[in-house]
């Protein structure tokens, strides 16, 4: 069944990723050119804010859980995932972090309506608190997820620091 959850939520954040695109060309359509670029609808990020922002982080958090159920669905996933609970929900808080930094900075870039990029940069700053939090506990939680404590830990220290040189620049 957790397989099944997988596969529909990457299909759901494959079309997320579909209609980030479609809307992404149809306003930025004045803009476009003849030249070909890839990454032509990440170019226009945040004329629709927060609607593109948010289809984006669906996309991108669809496959993200869509994978994760998919490899974790069998039983024997479940013996090497015992421990660290607490560091698997830091690492997705972490991850969370940088979801949100993100759909504050496209708005930011975009010179959107401050009061809507700053309720995404208040969520951030709560996130970096519960992470923080997350951390300490992690460290003392039996038995260890070294893998989840690791790598939760480097995402959430990432998104603390890009959430502190942001706020000091200015570009938040």
């Amino acid at each position: 069944m957790k397989r099944i959850f997988g596969g529909v939520l990457m299909l759901l954040g494959a079309f997320c990723a579909y209609l980030f695109a479609t809307r992404a060309m149809f306003y930025g359509r004045a803009e476009l050119g003849t030249d070909y670029s890839p990454g032509l609808a990440l170019r226009f990020v945040g004329m629709d804010y927060p609607t593109d922002a948010l289809l984006l982080a669906g996309a991108a958090w669809g496959v993200l859980l869509g994978f994760w159920f998919i490899i974790t669905g069998a039983d024997e996933a479940n013996q090497v995932l015992r421990g660290g609970r607490i560091s698997r929900v830091m690492l997705f808080n972490g991850l969370l972090l940088l979801s949100s930094l993100g759909i504050a900075y496209f708005g930011a870039k975009a010179h959107k309506d401050p009061a809507t990029v700053m309720v995404f940069g208040l969520v951030a700053a709560v996130q970096a608190i519960v992470g923080v939090i997350l951390l300490i506990l992690s460290i003392s939680e039996k038995p260890k997820g070294i893998a989840s404590l690791a790598f939760g830990a480097v995402v959430t220290a990432g998104g603390i620091a890009v959430a502190v040189l942001a706020f000091l620049w200015g570009g938040a």
